[in-house]
């Protein structure tokens, strides 16, 4: 696997977490994706219509991509520990308010 990264992104960091605390760090190679919409030749165009970080290229499928799909993606590969089904949904809208913190943090950098 793939992921197209950007250390500056909070989301892909998310995603490096969770790569982290799964073990499963040594199975992705870290591809740089530095650019931005008028310089988007480093970005993972053909992998993601939307052009965005992180972007997880996977060799049995299409690209996955948006730090909530790859990290449940990654939580279930690996057995599904941080999304426990008794309270997926909790842990789901957790991860929705942290997310709109980052959101609200790059708005501001």
């Amino acid at each position: 696997m793939q992921l197209f990264h950007a250390a500056a992104s909070p989301f892909v960091r998310k995603v490096m977490v969770v790569l982290h605390e799964t073990g499963q760090l040594s199975d992705v190679d870290i591809v740089p994706a530095i650019g931005h919409p008028l310089a988007a030749s480093d970005m993972p165009v053909a992998h993601n219509p939307l052009g965005k970080i992180p972007t997880l290229q996977r060799a049995d499928g299409p690209a996955l991509y948006d730090s909530r799909v790859i990290c449940q993606f990654l939580d279930h590969r690996a057995g599904g520990s941080l999304y426990p089904e008794a309270r997926r949904f909790e842990a789901m809208t957790l991860e929705a308010t942290a997310d709109g913190i980052m959101d609200a943090a790059v708005l501001m950098v």
